[in-house]
């Protein structure tokens, strides 16, 4: 009969096994979500290996990067072009700022990205996958999935939060009330073959 001390440590060496997996998966695969299964997945920036692995994983035709051009040093761009073209993926350079306007003539790159069924299967993603990505994807949302933009930011995950940081709602309810409606009617019919699989 095994004693209960061996018991003991054999279930704190388990729960410490789990421990360290679960932390290993979240570095590795930092804040990585299916938003639309088979169209619209997300994720903090990733180390090259993970991006190759999730294209092949997932079959993505796009990666999406939303952070300024340089951020976090040139050599990690440098690789991040590099896994994303031998993985046989497009990389789409995309810069959304902190801070943006929901009118900002930016965005229109980011619907028109959304617009083109080439474009998916697609991982989104900035520096966290937290701010700039929700934005992006709630865009995605509310112009092609005819969604508000709380229902938006209620089917993506707070990664841990109580709720999505100010800047992402502000950003989101602006949006809705101010340009979705206008961009909805302007790209009526673009993803009628991608609805159907929604």
């Amino acid at each position: 009969m095994i004693s209960t001390p061996v018991i003991i440590a054999l279930l704190s060496v388990t729960a410490l096994a789990i421990a360290g997996i679960l932390v290993y998966r979240h570095k590795r695969y930092k804040h990585f979500a299916v938003h639309q299964e088979g169209l619209v997945y997300r994720s903090a920036w990733l180390r090259p290996d993970v991006f190759s692995e999730l294209i092949e994983r997932h079959q993505f035709r796009t990666i999406v990067n939303l952070c300024k051009p340089g951020e976090l040093g040139e050599d990690r761009w440098n690789k991040q072009r590099v896994a994303v073209t031998n993985a046989g993926c497009r990389l789409v350079e995309l810069n959304m700022p902190f801070e943006i306007e929901p009118d900002d003539t930016k965005l229109e790159q980011h619907v028109a990205h959304f617009a083109d069924p080439n474009n998916y299967p697609m991982l989104i993603h900035c520096q966290h996958g937290v701010t700039r990505t929700a934005k992006s994807i709630a865009i995605y949302d509310m112009v092609f999935r005819n969604m508000t933009g709380d229902q938006s930011l209620k089917s993506m995950p707070l990664f841990g939060r109580k709720w999505h940081n100010v800047n992402v709602t502000s950003f989101v309810a602006a949006f809705d009330e101010q340009v979705a409606e206008k961009w909805r009617q302007k790209m009526t019919g673009k993803l009628n073959r991608l609805k159907s699989a929604a």
